[in-house]
């Protein structure tokens, strides 16, 4: 399955839990407050920037943000909260799309880097942020890597109205991931979704 297939228009209707989970207070506003503290005044570029969880609040503490978002169903969903005048979105593929502009942040959050299955595409999305940022400026990336020995063949997480089946290869760090939407006691055929945990940093590009 193709990623324009996995965030369509019912994925990003759904994809919002205002106060729970990742949009949970106690998860979202110290990685806001971190993200503003670590932009030191300049603008800031979310790849993968969705439906605005982290843009939209970090803009209003003033810091100016644009974004890359391959899938435009999500970026509707964004537009329901602000304007593109407020935040600029250039929709493509975060690994080789360009933004105007300069930034001293470059962030990419919530594990959003697997979304790129190989690791040639995650260093084009490395080298990509390099090419955006301004000197003395910050790549943030935020990844869980799964702890892979603790899950049991055939392990299934529910969580919410999605049920989680996962299957992991230890020498491949490869971790494949089946969600299945809950609907009235039943899941229906779930979306595939296939991570490589691969690398996860946080740099500062060289002013040399």
């Amino acid at each position: 399955m193709q990623q324009d297939e996995i965030w369509d228009n019912d994925a990003a209707k759904s994809y919002d839990t205002p106060g729970t989970g990742m949009f949970s207070p106690d998860v979202l506003e110290p990685a806001v407050e971190r993200l503003a503290q670590l932009a030191e005044g300049g603008a800031a570029l979310e790849f993968a920037i969705g439906t605005g969880r982290v843009a939209v609040p970090l803009s209003e503490r003033k810091v100016p943000v644009a974004g890359i978002e391959f899938s435009p169903a999500m970026v509707a969903e964004l537009r329901t909260k602000v304007d593109e005048a407020t935040i600029p979105v250039v929709i493509g593929d975060m690994a080789t799309v360009t933004v105007p502009g300069s930034y001293s942040l470059v962030y990419l959050v919530y594990n959003t880097i697997s979304n790129l299955l190989t690791q040639a595409q995650q260093v084009a999305c490395f080298r990509n942020a390099a090419r955006h940022l301004s000197p003395g400026g910050r790549f943030v990336v935020e990844l869980g890597v799964p702890e892979l020995r603790k899950l049991s063949p055939g392990s299934r997480r529910s969580s919410g109205s999605r049920r989680r089946a996962i299957s992991a290869s230890i020498p491949t760090t490869r971790c494949a991931s089946n969600w299945s939407p809950i609907m009235s006691g039943s899941a229906r055929a779930g979306r595939r979704k296939s991570s490589a945990h691969h690398i996860a940093t946080s740099g500062r590009r060289s002013s040399t």
